[in-house]
């Protein structure tokens, strides 16, 4: 089996699991562990079980814990810096994403916080987005991508994995869920809550659409250099930058409107998708001697 067959696989397995378990598991914990100050939400226990069921099937698949595994993802010797290149043209672009906001009216300049505090924040966003640059472009290009790509060819791979990648962003576990004793469908209830934001396919079709662009542009860097490097360095880059800009800014409004974006912010916008497309032809120019 493909691996990234093998993985959607696992993920879904994990999440059954997750849901069956998670009920027991938070009943009794409530009930034999956690003190009365101190009791789970349910959503911990729920992610917790879905991320230790995960790690359970990837130690059982030797396949993925070769080191050949990560080389065949993107993670070759040549083109490291290209993650340090990324990086800055993405943060770069989020810049000018905040000049034309300021000029806009759309954020106000300010530091949010005393000093300390602003660079407390900024490290542990930068610690956050390197995380998530590398883990999601190791899933969604390197594997889904490099899978769609081979089985299906270019034009399947864009859209299959792109979407795939912008649509799971919607997957939101609900707020406040409760869970009283053992109530064995409390796992199917919090997972089918967590697909709610489907209901409503009008009101994430902008953010789709931006997270779209986005994958695309990820997806095209990975394809003209070979490598993950520069798509890791514009993902970690552009969640910096969508973290780090509302501590120099207040926004003027809940709501963006459709320049910058409702939900979620900035991604949603459509002088956003504009930035990262051009930042795409920036990457096809930069790199056509690679590819």
């Amino acid at each position: 089996m493909k691996t990234y067959k093998k993985l959607l696989l696992f993920v879904m397995i994990a999440l059954g699991a997750a849901a069956i378990l998670s009920p027991w598991i938070f009943s009794f914990w409530n009930s034999h562990v956690a003190s009365p100050r101190h009791r789970p939400v349910f959503e911990q226990i729920f992610g917790g079980v879905f991320i230790a069921a995960g790690l359970v099937l990837v130690l059982a698949s030797p396949s993925l814990l070769r080191w050949r595994f990560l080389s065949e993802a993107g993670f070759v010797a040549k083109h490291r810096r290209n993650i340090f290149y990324g990086f800055i043209l993405a943060v770069a672009s989020m810049a000018i994403l905040g000049f034309i906001m300021d000029l806009s009216g759309a954020l106000t300049p300010g530091l949010s916080d005393p000093m300390p505090a602003m660079i407390r924040a900024s490290v542990k966003a930068l610690v956050t987005a390197l995380m998530v640059g590398f883990l999601e472009e190791l899933f969604f290009r390197g594997i889904l991508f490099r899978g769609l790509l081979e089985d299906s060819g270019v034009a399947f791979a864009f859209l299959g994995a792109n979407l795939i990648y912008a649509l799971s962003h919607f997957f939101k576990p609900p707020e406040d869920f409760a869970a009283a004793g053992i109530d064995p469908l409390a796992g199917l209830r919090f997972l089918g809550l967590c697909l709610t934001p489907f209901v409503d396919p009008a009101a994430i079709l902008p953010g789709v659409i931006g997270l779209f662009v986005i994958g695309t542009v990820l997806s095209y860097a990975l394809l003209r250099t070979d490598s993950l490097y520069l798509s890791i360095g514009l993902h970690a880059g552009w969640v910096f930058g969508i973290k780090v800009l509302p501590l120099f800014g207040d926004f003027t409004r809940e709501s963006l409107g459709w320049a910058f974006g409702a939900k979620p912010k900035i991604v949603s916008g459509m002088v956003t998708w504009i930035g990262i497309a051009l930042v795409g032809v920036i990457v096809h120019f930069v790199t056509r001697k690679r590819a």
